[in-house]
């Protein structure tokens, strides 16, 4: 199998410069062009990287219009990620600007996909501080030093709750700040077969608390190359969350603890309890007429007031573009003050810029969010981003694979690592070889 291959078998596995002027516009270096007046008009093809399941319309209400605001001259043309990307590669469309999660982007990133903004970000005089320097450092990492792009949002994980089984089974709620042994004791009172309905105390993919773990536990060193899974905290990792999936009734399988089965057991089911979900979970909740509430991500002990990492999804620059110059002014007004002023007050998005007054403005406005707790999914700090690998999707699906293991009764948590750090180590020399 070709590096490619490999890349994106595994990562199928898994599982989302200030400007010169305050809202963190370009420069207007080339007159009319860069204010949008005059200039030729100019279709952009947007490849959306993680598949997308928003409507036509949804589309262009998100990206087109904000950027049509200061750049009418700019369209877009969408291309979703329905066949996966070796289908896409293989159509030799020229995508413009490239949009994922930062795991959905490494995993293409041996497609070549990935262009660089650096000329573009200096031509321009655009100031990247604009942003919190993690974000930056991710991505620069992925793009071996270039810049491919800039952060759009950012998502958390928290714990959403459904008040209508809280309430039949006279549990109280879950509160911010709680210990994961807590969430068990509870999620054992709620496990439980009632009225021939099987109900779950918790649910949530396993293969998102591995990827953004709250220890910033890294998956491939990015200096040797090697995993090193074999150390405490990962076992305190597995021993932690594995109970949650094997209490009396659970019945898990590896199915079952995929993360679409695990959203359809809270959103569609009704039959579990809480619910381990990225923020963007609010739509979903009201879509499925739930009664819910969120609280923070409960906390591991060593890591107290600790949520999970950073989950970023960017706006890069295609290597295949034929419109730079202006992919970059759209993506660089998709990211100012005013769109993501917006997008944090009137959607409940993470701002990944420094502005306070656009955290600050949080969820304020959105109808989803009216007399739900929002304060619960900012409540902890983030954890710090682990160490970035080209190798680290390998390693991360074998984590992963490790603790479906577990959970199922397959193999003991010793075993489970060990192998697992194992057959990383495996595939990365594999890979290194070809």
């Amino acid at each position: 199998m070709t590096k490619k291959g490999i890349a994106l078998s595994l990562a199928g596995a898994l599982l989302l410069l200030p400007a010169c002027g305050k809202s963190g516009d370009p420069a207007s270096t080339d007159g009319s062009a860069a204010a949008g007046k005059q200039a030729v008009p100019v279709q952009l093809k947007l490849f959306l990287a993680s598949k997308s399941s928003m409507l036509p319309e949804e589309l262009k209400a998100t990206y087109e219009e904000p950027i049509q605001r200061k750049y009418p001259h700019i369209s877009l043309e969408f291309i979703n990620n329905d066949k996966g990307i070796d289908a896409f590669m293989a159509t030799g469309t020229k995508a413009d600007i490239v949009i994922g999660s930062f795991n959905v982007l490494s995993s293409i990133k041996p497609y070549g996909l990935f262009g660089d903004m650096t000329d573009l970000v200096q031509k321009n005089k655009y100031d990247t501080s604009r942003f919190e320097q993690s974000y930056l450092d991710a991505i620069t990492g992925m793009g071996d030093g270039k810049l491919p792009g800039f952060p759009f949002y950012d998502l958390r994980l928290a714990l959403y709750y459904n008040k209508d089984l809280f309430n039949k089974f006279g549990v109280p709620y879950p509160k911010d700040r709680m210990t994961w042994e807590q969430v068990y004791d509870i999620a054992k009172r709620l496990t439980r077969e009632d009225g021939g309905v099987q109900y779950r105390g918790f649910a949530g993919g396993p293969s998102n608390l591995v990827a953004v773990n709250q220890f910033s536990l890294g998956f491939v060193d990015p200096k040797t190359n090697q995993a090193n899974f074999r150390q405490d905290t990962w076992k305190t990792f597995m021993d932690t969350l594995v109970p949650l999936y094997t209490l009396p009734g659970y019945g898990a399988t590896k199915k079952l603890l995929a993360v679409a089965d695990q959203s359809n057991l809270f959103y569609n089911e009704k039959t579990a309890a809480m619910h381990v979900a990225f923020n963007n979970g609010a739509q979903l909740a009201n879509k499925s007429n739930l009664s819910w509430d969120l609280v923070s991500l409960p906390e591991m002990k060593g890591a107290p007031g600790t949520g999970s990492q950073p989950y970023p999804v960017y706006l890069t620059l295609s290597s295949n573009s034929e419109h730079r110059d202006d992919a970059f002014l759209a993506i660089t007004q998709l990211v100012s003050d005013e769109v993501l002023m917006d997008r944090s007050a009137n959607q409940a998005f993470l701002s990944p810029l420094k502005n306070a007054a656009i955290k600050a403005a949080y969820g304020k406005n959105v109808s989803d969010w009216t007399g739900k707790n929002i304060s619960g999914v900012i409540a902890q700090k983030t954890a710090s981003p682990m160490p970035y690998s080209t190798n680290n999707v390998i390693g991360q699906t074998e984590m992963t694979n490790a603790m479906l293991a577990v959970i199922v009764g397959e193999k003991d948590v010793n075993t489970a690592i060990r192998e697992a750090e194992e057959q990383t180590n495996k595939k990365v020399q594999a890979l290194a070889g070809k």
